[in-house]
């Protein structure tokens, strides 16, 4: 038999043993690029596009995440890759502060739905149709408007408002679950009450509510984007092409999230009935 170096050996162990890690390191590599983390800001409207994703995610052969956080960690996150795709960016104006600053940094995908109604809401029963009628006026809505999270784009564009319209009211923060709570009390007892409204939310539907107009243009009609993480068209491509072209009505939007929160139907059903009336657009969307 024939006899081999000690160097000769040593040369033989390094490169299997350089062989493994390597082989580890790629298995690795490609289970994290299999999980696909989605953003979910704490904001209903959101809730039937995630399921939506998670299941033709699932089907597509990735595992997935929910990475839950104010607007702001959602847009840092997605920046820093902590989020790959998140279903919550509105512009122009709700997240135009937030848009200055990150434009630059993540990709933004498809409109979701485009030109959604959004502003100050107030009964029908409340004697205005116009931000401008409530200067001086600032009684009709109680004196003050009932937001949610501070951070959030509606409430940074609410502090503006105040200012340009010169009015008297006082901003209330909290979350939209409290706010709702408010508002569903302030209509049973027919009470003023002045609240961030917007399509497509349940309330819509279930209260006999109005938008005020805004003569000032504070807000404008906004879309709802996807935002996109830089590096996801890589790891991903096929739900890269998918977030590229999603579209889903505020309509189809605001019924899922009735018969969610209102009918009590389960949203892993909800999603899986959109997904296979829609197939023969999403295997569109897929391949880009």
């Amino acid at each position: 038999m024939r006899k081999f170096g000690k160097s000769f050996l040593f040369l033989a162990l390094l490169m299997v043993s350089m062989g493994l890690v390597a082989g580890c390191g790629g298995e690795g590599d490609t289970e994290n690029n299999k999980v696909i983390k989605i953003g979910q800001a704490p904001y209903d409207y959101e809730v039937p596009f995630i399921e939506i994703t998670k299941q033709i995610a699932v089907e597509q052969g990735y595992k997935v995440e929910v990475v839950k956080g104010d607007v702001g960690f959602m847009f840092m996150s997605l920046d820093q890759g902590d989020t790959d795709i998140w279903p919550g960016v509105w512009l122009p104006s709700i997240h135009e502060t937030y848009q200055e600053k990150y434009k630059d940094k993540y990709e933004l995908g498809s409109a979701i739905f485009a030109d959604a109604p959004i502003g100050w809401t107030v009964p029908e029963y409340v004697d205005a149709d116009s931000i401008a009628d409530l200067k001086g006026n600032e009684e009709l809505v109680g004196g003050k408007l009932i937001g949610f999270e501070p951070g959030s784009g509606m409430m940074q564009v609410s502090k503006e408002i105040v200012e340009g319209y010169g009015l008297d009211i006082q901003i209330v923060s909290g979350t939209v679950a409290s706010m709702m709570a408010e508002v569903d009390y302030a209509i049973k007892h027919e009470e003023p009450v002045l609240f961030l409204g917007w399509h497509p939310h349940t309330m819509m539907r279930k209260y006999d509510v109005k938008i005020l107009d805004d003569p000032k243009g504070y807000w404008e009609y906004d879309s709802e984007y996807w935002g996109i993480n830089k590096g996801f068209s890589e790891k991903a491509p096929d739900m890269y092409n998918y977030c590229k072209n999603f579209k889903m009505s505020i309509e189809d939007t605001e019924a899922f999230l009735y018969a969610y929160q209102e009918e009590n139907k389960k949203i892993e059903t909800l999603a899986k009935e959109w997904i296979e009336k829609n197939r023969s657009k999403i295997d569109t969307w897929l391949e880009g």
